[in-house]
């Protein structure tokens, strides 16, 4: 008996791993997307960005390569998602977030999902990405998608806006800002002042947004300014009669917010659920 429980406990993890299956939904390497997928019909799928400042990270990598597990378990399905890094010019990543989803959108339906139901679920950079194709419509447009496709947004851990660069503005002038932008090689991936602007999700709010819901890790909150920025874009979409919220994770900080997820019973990942559950009602 003992030994039939160890065979047993050895294969336990091989079956877990067959429920998630690599998909390309892109001609190019890094446009790949991991399938997780629950016994049921009519699940929601959760679409999940990683983070990595938009120059590194990985669905696989030791931040990001558990975050689908919880998911199936629960009735839902989760597509963990590759996108172009830096060096690949702005906006790459954010139009490979929306090529994904519009993937995920044309073929849950042969595999159970209702494609209705999608929600997008980001971390750090990548909740600046699934912020700004979830309020910017031209991303999703371009494959024949609109915003209310989407049944809500998650984003975890990342600023709206740059609060350091506005004062800058502010006390130098746009034009002095504009034309000293590309000094930092840093910005030289965004190609102008103007596209950098245009990246952060706050300038896109408008009626007719899916729902919001922030997640902000308690330490996270000041420095970066991510409660600020993300109360911010709240409040701007309520007031356009959006529905829109934000929750701070106690005791979290930014990594251990989404690296978490998978273990039995952790709050972030209840309230993830949720507001899935929540907004997948008819």
């Amino acid at each position: 008996m003992r030994k039939l429980w160890m065979i047993v406990a050895l294969l336990l993890p091989v079956a877990a791993l067959a429920q998630q299956v690599e998909y390309a939904y892109g001609s190019d390497p890094a446009q790949k997307l991991d399938l997780s997928l629950p016994a049921a019909k009519g699940f929601a799928t959760v679409v999940f960005v990683h983070g990595g400042s938009l120059e590194s990270g990985d669905k696989t990598d030791s931040d990001y390569g558990k975050v689908c597990e919880p998911f199936p378990a629960a009735g839902l399905g989760c597509a963990n998602v590759n996108y172009r890094l830096a060096p690949a010019p702005w906006p790459a990543q954010a139009e490979d977030v929306a090529a994904a989803i519009a993937w995920v959108h044309s073929h849950i339906g042969a595999h159970g999902g209702d494609p209705g139901k999608i929600f997008l679920l980001g971390h750090s950079s990548g909740a600046l990405l699934v912020a700004l194709v979830g309020s910017d419509a031209r991303y999703l447009a371009r494959h024949g998608r609109k915003l209310s496709d989407l049944r809500g947004v998650i984003p975890m851990g990342s600023i709206m806006r740059d609060d350091d660069l506005d004062q800058a503005v502010a006390a130098r002038g746009r034009d002095y800002v504009a034309a000293h932008f590309l000094d930092d090689p840093s910005n030289r991936l965004y190609g102008s002042f103007q596209a950098y602007q245009e990246h952060w999700p706050v300038r896109h709010v408008h009626p007719g947004l899916p729902p919001f819901l922030f997640l902000i890790a308690e330490s996270e909150q000041v420095n970066p300014p991510v409660l600020k920025t993300d109360r911010e874009f709240v409040e701007e979409a309520r007031k356009l009669g959006n529905q829109a919220d934000y929750k701070v994770l106690a005791g979290r900080k930014h990594y251990t917010a989404i690296r978490q997820l998978q273990q039995p019973g952790d709050a972030v990942f209840a309230i993830i659920l949720e507001f899935v559950r929540r907004h997948s009602a008819p």
